[in-house]
């Protein structure tokens, strides 16, 4: 098994959490899509303010070494999501996962996104190529 780059581009799992408990934690879905050191994106999260509605917003960021940093802005912003969202995170479990902290205005909380498919299907990926050679 060969250890994963820090390529961010694929589909993630995540979460966010609110400080101190004043909201939910919201999943979400992120798709990205890396070129050197820049990515872009998209995430689709809850609407929170809109209860069954999805919450769209497209992202764009920057990897350095193991440090993430990315921006979430909203797609058709509706009351509660006019303003760009500041993620910075850490890469770790060899690119499978980004923990880290948000801030928007004066709020500020914690997320945690994970590589769909996960380690499992990077070494099932790895087999294939080595059986197909």
């Amino acid at each position: 098994m060969t250890s994963r780059t820090n390529d961010l581009s694929g589909e993630w799992d995540g979460e966010f959490s609110y400080p101190a408990g004043s909201g939910p934690v919201t999943p979400f879905l992120a798709n990205l899509n890396q070129r050197g050191t820049s990515f872009t994106g998209f995430i689709m999260e809850p609407d929170i303010h809109l209860a069954g509605n999805a919450a769209e917003a497209t992202i764009v960021g920057v990897i350095a070494g193991d440090a993430v940093d990315f921006t979430k802005t909203y797609r058709k912003a509706t009351r509660g999501y006019e303003n760009p969202v500041d993620y910075v995170g850490q890469l770790l479990d060899r690119g499978e996962r980004i923990t880290g902290v948000w801030s928007l205005l004066h709020m500020n909380g914690t997320f945690e996104m994970t590589r769909r498919g996960g380690a499992e299907a990077e070494e099932e990926r790895e087999a294939e190529i080595v059986v197909e050679r």
